[in-house]
């Protein structure tokens, strides 16, 4: 086994001590409720899919509070973009983020891990304006598909709040009608920014500072678990497009319910 699967597969959370000190600063500046516990079960790994919100402030109070509340550790799908990062990437490290290779999912799941995901990625966190609470999952059914290889449960959730947080100026959209962007694309650099969508978008918050997010309730809504087990392997691909739409729905509508859909 390589170092890197050792990290991987090794991880120890952060003492109860430090995550209730850590949850309870969290819990001051987002206040923090959780819907929907009954779905989830310690002794039942899933795989946790969920809507990422701006700049991705929703997800440390999502993994310590859910630890405190169920002693459920969240191993957290990370952009590699995370990895890239001097230092950064030691405290993403820390908290048990790791990248999210079909490789590295497929060991935690064969360790019986739970383990959060956010199909939208990079692209959910950097939104454009009018994007608020959209799910932007392209093509992607990887997710899908190791759930099904594996036949771990799925439990969709829906977050709340997040989206708030900040008020987007100028956004990749913005950025490619600039004389820089349209530069960029003419001469064929923007592919380095994935097409403008690695361009981070400017937002202000808290007293109008750029990226300090404002005090924010925080609301994560847990919709009932969707087991996959029981599909057989030549009916994978089947249903793979119909299982996608299952989660992303059960997101939307609990997302309609709290208004923001």
């Amino acid at each position: 086994m390589s170092h890197k699967s050792t990290d991987l597969t090794n991880f120890i959370p952060p003492s109860v001590k430090k995550i209730k000190k850590q949850a309870k600063a969290l819990n001051f500046w987002f206040p923090t409720t959780f819907h929907g516990l009954q779905n989830i079960d310690e002794k039942r790994p899933a795989l946790y899919v969920g809507n990422h919100t701006l700049m991705g402030h929703d997800v440390p109070p999502l993994v310590l509070g859910l630890y405190l509340q169920k002693n459920i550790y969240l191993r957290g799908v990370a952009d590699r973009v995370h990895f890239r990062v001097p230092v950064w990437k030691n405290l993403v490290k820390q908290f048990g983020g790791f990248e999210g290779t079909r490789t590295a999912i497929h060991q935690l799941m064969i360790d019986r891990k739970h383990i959060l995901i956010y199909p939208g990625g990079g692209r959910e966190v950097m939104k454009n304006k009018g994007e608020a609470y959209q799910l932007i999952w392209k093509n992607r059914f990887g997710f899908i598909e190791l759930a099904l290889e594996h036949g771990y449960d799925i439990i969709p959730f829906a977050a709340v709040g997040g989206e708030e947080m900040l008020d987007l100026k100028y956004d990749s959209n913005d950025f490619r009608k600039s004389l820089l962007g349209k530069g960029l694309t003419r001469i064929g650099l923007m592919k380095y920014m994935r097409n403008g969508e690695g361009f981070v978008p400017f937002a202000t918050g808290f007293l109008g500072l750029p990226f300090v997010p404002r005090r924010q309730a925080l609301d994560y809504i847990f919709c009932p678990r969707i087991e996959t087990k029981h599909i057989a392997k030549d009916q994978f691909e089947e249903v793979k497009v119909e299982l996608r739409q299952q989660v992303a729905d059960a997101i939307q509508g609990a997302l309609h319910e709290y208004g923001k859909c």
